[in-house]
């Protein structure tokens, strides 16, 4: 079998965006490469174990309109790529089409996380016309283990399949470039549907099924779920051809076994190239701190998305950072490895 390749997910791309580190690495303050943007905290699921429920299940907030599209505008003359994410699911928010498309035409590179049941033919047109990439999150093979992950029944798990096979055929129906795939978050409760969730996922003709170990925040608190999938990965992995991918976030599983998580690392410096905001308009320093205050760097219902970036308080948020507060194998952990090392000095560096 031709070897998968399942680095697309690692975090070495931040070496495409040299301008940008070397910015930073000459005391700079680049702007971010990637935004994160909860549109709403509304969602029709019922997951029991949210890694975002420490706060959206108090916070039912979405982005004005007129807020949303500032905020694209601001956006398209900083960053380079936006993924409509949650905070809640996206396609909850009523005028979500609307900003995709306005986010394309400012020249935005989009991702779209879903939980697919909400998908029509009109939003699945507008998003694989309009994303570079879009994922729905399933966990699941079987409407039993659907229930266990997201707290909906068969009808909804039957939904979403189906919806996924939707996005396949208008895929092929516009001859969209957009990437489509399925997410599949590893856990005691989902681990005993991941091979018949690779078959059934092959089967409905997407692009890839990527599994990650799920990891829960909640009010500080940390929930982790380090189960040995490597065997049934490897049965998984079997699936792999004819146009469909199983990746899986390697790195993710290794360093699930390391005392440390491979945080051998003294400081963040991830934040500065990856952010998010959040549906009440508040910038916090990454996705796994969403709702946290003291990891808040400002709220653009008030300043600008410049002026919260250049702030003190944002400066004061940096230094505030720690690891403690953090989730072992979060979003920037493999960001802060390359970059850690970039940063620490090196002698006779013009031999290689």
């Amino acid at each position: 079998m031709k070897e998968v390749d399942v680095r697309q997910f690692s975090s070495d791309k931040i070496l495409k965006h040299l301008d940008r580190v070397n910015e930073w690495l000459e005391g700079g303050n680049p702007s971010p490469i990637t935004v994160e943007l909860d549109v709403t905290n509304r969602c029709n699921h019922k997951c029991p174990e949210c890694v975002v429920n420490y706060f959206r299940v108090a916070d039912s907030s979405f982005l004005p309109l007129p807020l949303a599209k500032s905020i694209v505008e601001q956006l398209a003359d900083k960053a380079k790529g936006v993924i409509f994410t949650g905070g809640g699911e996206p396609l909850c928010y009523p005028n979500i089409l609307e900003i995709v498309k306005l986010a394309k035409n400012k020249g935005l590179d989009l991702g779209f996380i879903t939980n697919g049941s909400l998908l029509n033919d009109e939003s699945a047109e507008i998003i694989l016309e309009n994303c570079t990439w879009m994922r729905v999150s399933l966990d699941a093979g079987s409407p039993e283990i659907f229930k266990l992950t997201h707290g909906m029944g068969s009808g909804e798990f039957n939904k979403v399949v189906d919806n996924v096979a939707l996005l396949v055929r208008t895929k092929k129906k516009l001859n969209s470039k957009c990437t489509v795939g399925v997410g599949f978050l590893t856990s005691e409760k989902s681990v005993s549907d991941m091979v018949k969730s690779a078959g059934l996922i092959k089967q409905l003709g997407v692009d890839y099924l990527q599994f990650r170990p799920l990891q829960i925040h909640q009010g500080g608190k940390f929930d982790y779920h380090w189960i040995d999938v490597h065997d049934k990965i490897k049965e998984c992995l079997k699936y792999s051809g004819s146009g469909f991918k199983v990746l899986f976030s390697q790195h993710k599983y290794e360093m699930a076994h390391d005392s440390q998580y491979g945080r051998y690392y003294g400081k963040c410096y991830g934040h500065q190239f990856a952010t998010v905001i959040a549906a009440s308009g508040k910038m916090y320093i990454c996705c796994h701190l969403r709702g946290y205050e003291k990891y808040c760097l400002g709220d653009l219902r008030v300043d600008s998305f410049e002026e919260i970036w250049n702030s003190e308080q944002r400066r004061k948020v940096i230094e505030s950072i720690d690891f403690s507060d953090c989730i072992p194998l979060c979003r920037d952990n493999t960001f802060n490895q390359i970059l850690w090392n970039i940063k620490q000095p090196r002698e006779h560096v013009n031999f290689l």
